[in-house]
């Protein structure tokens, strides 16, 4: 669909990049005088030499995040065979989002259909995958979801480490985390496994967040939208202290958002009105400190947080079945790390952490009992790893890095229509190490090969039911001080969810169904030809394996000398997953031969006993002509199924889950960023992209099913681009987003095409102190943003809860929020 770039209203983004060519062309270039608020200089990486770690360099802080996408600590970017994405807070603040579960939708590599604040329903998702919505739709737990494929498939960490999952979802939410908190988001879409272990398929997002040293700093946010004029509020103060051996941080913060509801909306010839952006109240606490003793250093961040979350339905013809939805949420979470420093590289890091999240939902009718679901989720990590330098090669030093993890997670909960169970637990053990080999450097002086890095890691698991190995490749060429070209090959794995394999409870149906595969020589005569007695199992299945993944990434980093100031990073990705867990269909698994694996044809009677007696069993019904008179029977107990009836079925159908797709998709990345001088001041463009050329979800040897370009399914096409400029202490710009449209081809609907969703806001950002010189306002800054400033509404839809696609355009009302922001001591 790139044809629509130019219609569907991206000339905004069409016009930026001219004026962004404009600027190149005549301005002079002073991009590293300024940051991008146009405030103070910034160090700039020389051209002449690339870094080379233990070259001469201090030692690395303690406690410092490793570069996200290895286990090597101080070990610069610019050795990364991997693509790196990065935002940061200026980037959060110039979207408008009122929340970082907001600002997640800004990012085109990103797509929440599974975890959403925003996607109010489940239905027609388009993946056996899709139920997972279902779990999450009133909850509305956000998280990461990279390239299209479900967040089972994405690894969200915060400062480098492991997060404890929430609800059923069974993946972290950031719904928890403040904007204020989060100094950088890192977003490695390349498959990590060998680094981290299961689960980072589609990437690795890591969340780095604030740890002042010396200040006070608070912040208050205040916005409106102007649709309704309700008011939302977020309150915050980040504190830091600091003495020769250590130090200690704290925050404490308070987020009010009020409901945003707009016009009934007609859906399946009923009117319904519901809470598009919910009523949510998020309080929290999140302190750390550390202290060295010598060569060690001891660090520890802790949080606590509180969610409520309330939302509605309302059918205007029917109120008797308006439904009413509480969530309320609070976790905790310790990380601890000691960390003992050698020479040079070397070190040792032990790290210790749990956490822990309760939910309680329920939903309530007008009338009839409500439904309470209760989850506790737990994540406890035991780690010890270590680096050094092995030896030095002319290019430079061998780096090395190995340890061992242990890992447990449990899930507990009360909702006995899911579990058959209270819960169940994880617990995995994996050793892994990483090598970073500088093959060639840039005193070795090689025609086109300014350097020339290899890097290799690797990582075994044993997850207790299954074992998995991941090997990754990274290769990192520097042609000359304008190109480098790099790639990566990656194998790896993602672990299926609970209630995949203790979840539904298990069901045993039996009836009479035509068989593609049926021996005309076993032909039962009493029955229609082709027809044969088949029992059913239906559910969770304990039997599950890990799912694996073949990642592929070839990209190039180009700096043209030229026009200074510019930076493009392009990319393209390939994924291939096989064993994806999905549900085979009841028809499918009569009718499509590689599904037959599953099943058992002639079984014994040792055999239909088994499936009938598997105390996971929580239903047993028949509805057979010729049996009770061809009512719907069920039985109480294994023993109640009558052996006369037993005695005539061949063949047992598993329509439980399986491992029995595949799913893959490929497609192209790009990253651009600009600055320069103008007027006096800093002007800088961005523009960030992804365009997806396959999605498809391949069950056994069916045909494969497109996932992308339609109702619930990932835009094929996904741009964000800004453009600003600032000078002495003030800084003004605009940020658009581009989601391209699609066609929905729901079944029993007619193909309709809708549009594609251009949306902009406008900020603006005012040092107070350098503007006014006042010594009072010293530290004071004021921003103004207007989020939708155009006011524009989504495309709308036929027969959609809320009338359009909240999975590719959430719900973005025009808002127009000021934020005021005092600094108290600190540099």
């Amino acid at each position: 669909m790139m044809q629509h770039i130019i219609k569907g209203g991206f000339v905004n983004l069409s016009g930026m990049g001219a004026l962004a060519a404009s600027l190149a062309c005549v301005c002079q270039p002073a991009f590293a005088q300024e940051t991008r608020n146009g405030e103070a200089p910034q160090r700039e990486v020389s051209r002449d030499r690339p870094a080379v770690p233990g070259d001469g360099e201090a030692e690395p802080e303690a406690g410092a995040i490793i570069v996200t996408g290895s286990l090597i600590r101080g070990l610069p970017r610019e050795y990364m065979a991997s693509p790196v994405f990065t935002r940061d807070r200026i980037d959060i603040n110039r979207s408008g989002a009122g929340s970082t579960a907001e600002f997640l939708l800004t990012i085109p590599q990103n797509f929440t259909g599974d975890l959403s604040e925003f996607a109010t329903t489940g239905a027609g998702i388009g993946s056996p995958l899709g139920d997972a919505t279902t779990y999450n739709q009133f909850d509305g737990f956000a998280g990461f979801a990279l390239r299209g494929l479900a967040s089972d498939a994405t690894l969200t960490l915060l400062n480098g480490r492991r997060m404890p999952s929430v609800g059923m979802t069974e993946s972290p939410t950031v719904s928890v985390l403040p904007s204020m908190l989060i100094e950088r988001i890192d977003i490695i879409p390349d498959g990590a496994s060998a680094t981290y272990g299961a689960d980072a398929v589609a990437g690795v997002v890591n969340i780095v967040t604030r740890k002042p040293k010396q200040g006070l700093e608070v912040e208050i946010r205040n916005a409106m939208t102007t649709e309704t004029g309700k008011t939302s509020l977020q309150a915050s103060a980040l504190a830091g202290h600091s003495w020769s051996s250590g130090s200690i941080y704290g925050m404490a913060m308070y987020q009010k958002r009020a409901p945003f509801t707009r016009d009934p909306v007609r859906v399946s010839d009923e009117y319904l009105q519901i809470d598009e952006l919910p009523d949510e109240l998020l309080t929290g606490f999140y302190a750390g400190g550390q202290q060295s003793f010598g060569d060690f250093t001891y660090s520890l961040d802790a949080s606590y947080f509180e969610r409520e979350r309330r939302s509605q339905q309302r059918y205007l013809d029917e109120p008797q079945y308006n439904r009413r939805f509480h969530t309320g949420t609070s976790g905790y979470s310790f990380y601890n790390n000691l960390h003992w420093q050698g020479r040079g590289l070397t070190a040792i890091d032990l790290y210790v952490d749990y956490g822990r999240n309760d939910t309680n939902s329920d939903s309530r009718r007008a009338t009839g009992s409500p439904s309470f679901r209760n989850y506790s989720n737990t994540l406890f990590v035991a780690e010890l790893h270590g680096q050094t330098q092995l030896f030095r090669l002319p290019a430079g030093p061998v780096i090395a890095a190995a340890g061992a993890q242990y890992r447990a997670e449990t899930l507990w909960t009360d909702a006995r229509i899911f579990f058959n169970r209270s819960g169940g637990s994880r617990k995995t053990k994996s050793v892994f190490g990483e090598v970073n080999v500088p093959l060639v450097g840039v005193d070795q002086a090689v025609p086109l090969v300014r350097s020339l890095t290899l890097s290799a890691a690797g990582r075994y698991e044993d997850l207790g039911f299954d074992t998995a190995f991941s090997p990754k490749l990274g290769l990192r060429w520097q042609v000359d001080r304008s190109i480098a070209l790099r790639g990566t090959y990656a194998r790896s794995f993602l672990v299926p969810r609970f209630r995949s394999t203790i979840g539904i409870a298990e069901q045993v149906s039996i009836g009479l169904y035509p068989y593609k595969f049926l021996d005309p020589a076993l032909q039962n005569p009493a029955l229609p030809a082709g027809q044969t007695l088949v029992m059913y199992r239906a559910g969770a299945n304990p039997a599950l394996k890990t799912q694996n993944a073949d990642t592929f990434t070839i990209g190039a980093d180009l700096t043209p000398a030229f026009i200074p100031g510019l930076t493009i990073k392009a990319d393209y990705y390939r994924i291939k997953i096989t064993g994806r867990v999905g549900k085979p269909t009841p028809d499918d698994s009569l009718s499509v031969a590689d599904l037959q694996i599953f099943n058992t044809r002639n079984p014994s009677m040792a055999q239909l006993q088994a499936v009938l007696g598997n105390p996971d069993v929580f239903r047993r019904f028949a509805e057979v002509p010729g049996y009770n008179g061809g009512e719907l029977t069920f039985f109480d107990n294994a023993g109640q199924v009558p052996t006369s009836l037993l005695s005539q079925i061949q063949l047992i159908a598993d329509i439980r889950s399986q491992n029995f797709a595949i799913e893959s998709t490929d497609g192209i990345d790009l990253d651009l960023d600009y600055k320069t001088r103008l007027f006096g001041g800093t002007a800088s463009f961005t523009l960030s992209g992804q365009y997806i050329l396959n999605l498809a979800l391949k069950a056994g040897g069916a045909t494969a099913i497109s996932r992308l370009d339609g109702y619930a399914k990932p835009a094929d096409l996904r741009f964000n681009g800004t453009i600003a400029w600032g000078r002495n202490g003030f800084s003004i710009g605009s940020m658009i987003n581009y989601v391209d449209g699609f066609v929905d081809d729901r079944a029993g609907q007619p193909r309709r095409r809708v549009g594609s969703f251009t949306t902009a806001s406008l900020f603006a950002s005012f040092d107070l102190g350098r503007l006014s010189r006042a010594s009072w306002l010293r530290d004071t800054t004021l921003e103004l943003v207007v989020a939708n400033v155009f006011d524009r509404v989504q495309p709308r839809i036929v027969d959609g809860v809320v009338g359009y696609d909240p999975y590719n355009n959430p719900p973005n009302p025009r808002t127009v929020a000021v934020t005021l922001s005092k600094r108290f001591g600190g540099p």
